[in-house]
């Protein structure tokens, strides 16, 4: 099922943006409520890194804050039950 955010998005440039791996375990981890920091604690990465895997999210899929992120992420069933 796709979200309000992706069928606008859809309909006003015809196709889907495309989420990394790593980057849809970002976002279901941030929905969770985890800190960059946790975040990076948990994939073994930096927090630099776990900031660029958000911007990309934002950028791609024209996210206006974290809500909207959240609400994606929890949409795709990202966030896990042991991350929240």
């Amino acid at each position: 099922m796709k979200s309000l955010i992706e069928k606008l998005f859809e309909a006003k440039t015809g196709k889907l943006p495309k989420a990394s791996r790593r980057e849809q375990e970002v976002a279901g981890l941030i929905a969770a409520g985890n800190t960059n920091q946790q975040i990076g604690d948990i994939l073994g990465i930096s927090i630099k890194t776990v900031e660029k895997h958000r911007e990309s999210l934002h950028r791609k899929f024209h996210f206006r804050n974290t809500a909207d992120l959240c609400r994606w992420a929890l949409a795709k069933g990202l966030a896990h039950n042991e991350w929240l």
